[in-house]
């Protein structure tokens, strides 16, 4: 539960001060308060939307989400503070910041990033910290051009302080080899960058919603678990600034998501602090949602007698499993692993600490569910077996519907029936295989004019496969093929 609801006020003041009169030097307290204020806003809809909802149930007809209603009522509350409190009567700076965050930057975002957050809800994309985090770029903005608010401050300035937040917040990649040619260098494109939404930041807490109870149940495990496996895995908890989660449907047939353990997560190669070590932890969405799938699934099984904490514990320990697993991959910095290093001798070393750490967990979990866990490995043939093996299950169906949809979707296509394949990938909101799709129809469209002697048809559709193809590239959905 939140704040009671009379300290609503004094939450957004604070809110507000920092908006006011900080230069966006980052403060785990600000990302308190707004988890604070967005979670009591939240209590307050009773008829809010699920965040896994898809983009669709979010009609403008129903409530606003709550990233719209949080700055309804900071500038609701901003115009009585400059009327009772003097340290707020020049609030210029915090109605700018309020401004270009919510009404520009935001909305920019789902604008910009149309193409690889489409089936994304605003109330998954835009949590407390996510918001915090673009308070902090356009504060970072606003402070750098202090003249911008000493006159009256048009539409066409506050947009071009957004697009620099934008490039700042946009601050994610991912795996992405790029080719390195003699002639010239090869450089990620502008709208391959992304900003992670944040579930964990440090001193902070987790963010309020569905996956904060897994998250963590799996952080209190990594911090009990051994030291020697924590190295062995290169992964410290207490040098973990934030965890977050990547935005974008994961791709199982896209080149860069082939390593082994991928889909699992990595550390961010760009989030080095001056020791020489990542700091931000990024996983993927198919690997929460098929954890708290079986979470779920045995909260509404009525024959259930499971203990609901002990399925809880499972989830945690496998999401905290496969972390360690995947931050082998990665390295605990730029300098983790040499130019000698291969998967091949990487991965009888994560085999290793992977069956050290489960093993070694078991025998710390209380008797009841330990007793209960060694029957099981009895069958499983592996600790913690029955959740390990419903994760892999899962992402293995996950993998083979997106690979059948998509085949079929892409035949449809080709068929000349759009309708039919759009149909198809509905279910598998993948941005490469949407615009292989489109791609394919109107190749499919080219063919049937050329068929029917409409050349001229034919010929004036094909800027529109061209256009589709450099989009796709653009946003990182298709390999670039130059």
């Amino acid at each position: 539960m939140g704040q009671p609801m009379h300290d609503l006020a004094a939450v957004a003041d604070q809110i507000l001060g920092y908006a006011n009169f900080s230069d966006g030097q980052h403060d785990p307290t600000f990302f308190r308060t707004l988890n604070l204020l967005f979670g009591q806003l939240a209590e307050k809809d009773s008829s809010k939307r699920s965040a896994d909802a898809p983009r669709s149930e979010n009609s403008d007809k129903g409530t606003p989400p709550t990233w719209q209603q949080f700055y309804h009522y900071l500038g609701t509350r901003l115009s009585e503070l400059q009327s009772s409190k003097e340290a707020f009567q020049n609030s210029r700076q915090a109605a700018c910041v309020l401004k270009i965050t919510f009404e520009h930057l935001l909305p920019a975002y789902r604008v910009r990033h149309a193409d690889l957050i489409y089936d994304k809800s605003d109330e998954f994309l835009f949590n407390a910290f996510f918001v915090g985090r673009s308070i902090e770029c356009v504060l970072r903005e606003v402070v750098q051009q202090p003249d911008r608010l000493a006159v009256e401050v048009d539409e066409g300035a506050l947009a071009e302080i957004s697009d620099s937040a934008f490039a700042s917040l946009n601050d994610y990649l991912g795996h992405r080899p790029v080719a390195a040619l003699e002639t010239r260098k090869i450089e990620p494109y502008v709208r391959e960058w992304i900003r992670p939404v944040p579930l964990m930041i440090r001193d902070a807490g987790l963010v309020d919603g569905q996956y904060q109870a897994i998250i963590q149940r799996a952080l209190e495990i990594l911090k009990e678990t051994d030291p020697g496996i924590l190295r062995a895995a290169c992964f410290d908890p207490d040098r973990l600034a934030e965890l977050s989660m990547d935005p974008r449907a994961f791709d199982f047939d896209h080149p860069v998501n082939k390593r082994p353990n991928y889909h699992f997560g990595q550390w961010d190669e760009h989030s080095v602090d001056n020791s020489g070590y990542f700091t931000r932890f990024v996983v993927h969405d198919v690997t929460l949602d098929s954890l708290i799938a079986r979470v779920a699934e045995h909260a509404s099984d009525p024959q259930q007698t499971t203990n609901h904490e002990e399925v809880l514990t499972e989830a945690g320990a496998v999401l905290a499993g496969t972390i360690l697993m995947a931050s082998g991959v990665s390295g605990f910095g730029p300098g983790a692993h040499d130019s000698e290093t291969t998967m091949a001798t990487l991965l009888p070393v994560i085999a290793g600490y992977r069956d050290q750490f489960y093993t070694d967990l078991l025998r710390r979990l209380p008797d009841a569910h330990r007793e209960r866990l060694q029957i099981e490995l009895k069958t499983r043939q592996q600790p913690f077996g029955a959740a390990r093996q419903d994760l892999n299950a899962r992402l293995s169906q996950r993998r083979a519907s997106q690979l059948v949809n998509c085949r079929v979707a892409s035949i449809y296509a080709r068929m000349g029936y759009p309708e039919t394949a759009f149909e198809q990938l509905s279910a598998v909101p993948v941005t490469s295989a949407r615009f292989v799709c489109q791609i394919d129809c109107l190749l499919g469209t080219i063919r049937l004019a050329m068929q029917d002697g409409r050349l001229q048809e034919a010929v004036e559709t094909i800027p529109d496969v061209v256009a589709l193809l450099k989009r796709g590239i653009n946003c990182g959905a298709i390999v670039d093929p130059w």
